[in-house]
């Protein structure tokens, strides 16, 4: 970067100068948030897909949980009639 300071005779030239020097800089930083949107907007749409899975995961899994639960209580009827006593058994208790 250029000393900010004017000079003591300012003339159009120096005006224009610093006018294009300003003008390419902010070119520059728009060229790089510009891209710096691109990569955010990217990274947005993977992270969404992601979640996207971890709720069709979190669904499976209810699901699992669930044939496991209906699973365990037919296992725990069928001791109860091997057992014959008709109480279940202490650990399900």
């Amino acid at each position: 970067m250029s000393d900010n300071r004017l000079p003591e005779n300012v003339d159009l030239r120096w005006v224009g100068t610093r006018l294009m020097t300003m003008t390419a800089e902010i070119r520059d930083l728009q060229q790089r948030f510009g891209s710096l949107e691109q990569r955010f907007s990217a990274i947005e749409y993977r992270l969404s897909a992601l979640e996207h899975r971890f709720s069709a995961m979190e669904a499976r899994f209810g699901g699992m949980e669930e044939r496991m639960t209906a699973m365990l209580a037919v296992i725990v009827r069928i001791a109860e009639r091997v057992d014959g006593s008709g109480t279940p058994p202490p650990a399900a208790q």
